[in-house]
């Protein structure tokens, strides 16, 4: 189907819930998020990218047709994302000798540290507590305008990074939502974090499907001739 002008880009549709959730109005500047929850974000949207691409690696041809314009060189989205995806892989493993655990220790807490230059080291849980300087730097406002982009382009390098590490995907996934340590989350509970008395566990099977569906959701609307190519139906 052809474009359509003023349609949404599959990323920022995938954006728009969590950005809703977050974002907030002030009487001059427009609407805005903080800086943490700006980069929470960056990270929500590289793992979901991440989701997408690990389900559908053997069709990333069909699925670049979604995300790039029809005049594009066919191929080169794709090869440009995993050239993105293999760069900032090999720039943590430099920077801190061994792989990454967690999209949020990949992404978030690096985006934290570039955008106010804190140590990645206990930054996030020091924020969480209430650390006034640290606080601080991390709720600037960074307006919705000029986070979009941003928070689109992340989306569209974890397509290439789940495409390409299928298996680092699965891990740092599980890593976080299945593999829960019940020590450390009932000492985050009792030092005052606002957190259910019991974890709840998120499968790598359902998040993929939560995905899935949104891509279905978006493919109806907007692309519906390659709902079938992708096993969308």
């Amino acid at each position: 189907m052809p474009h359509r002008e003023g349609q949404p880009t599959l990323m920022g549709f995938l954006g728009r819930i969590p950005v809703d959730r977050v974002a907030k109005t002030r009487v001059f500047g427009g609407p805005y998020m903080s800086l943490y929850d700006f980069c929470t974000i960056l990270s929500f949207m590289y793992e979901s990218g991440a989701i997408l691409g690990r389900a559908r690696r053997n069709k990333l041809a069909i699925l670049e047709k979604m995300i790039t314009r029809p005049e594009a060189v066919e191929g080169e989205s794709i090869k440009m994302l995993e050239k993105l995806a293999k760069e900032r892989l090999a720039a943590f493993r430099q920077e801190v000798g061994k792989e990454p655990d967690t999209f949020f220790e990949f992404v978030q807490q690096r985006e934290l540290q570039e955008a106010t230059g804190i140590s990645l080291s206990g930054s996030v849980e020091a924020y969480i507590a209430g650390n006034k300087k640290i606080r601080k730097e991390f709720d600037k406002k960074i307006s919705l305008e000029s986070a979009e982009a941003m928070i689109k382009m992340f989306g569209l390098q974890g397509i290439g990074f789940g495409g390409f590490f299928p298996e680092l995907t699965e891990r740092m996934y599980k890593n976080v939502y299945e593999h829960i340590d019940s020590e450390i989350w009932s000492e985050a509970r009792e030092a005052g974090l606002g957190i259910p008395e019991s974890p709840t566990v998120d499968s790598l099977e359902d998040r993929e499907e939560a995905v899935l569906q949104m891509v279905a959701a978006y493919a109806s609307e907007y692309y519906p001739e390659l709902l079938e190519p992708l096993n969308l139906q």
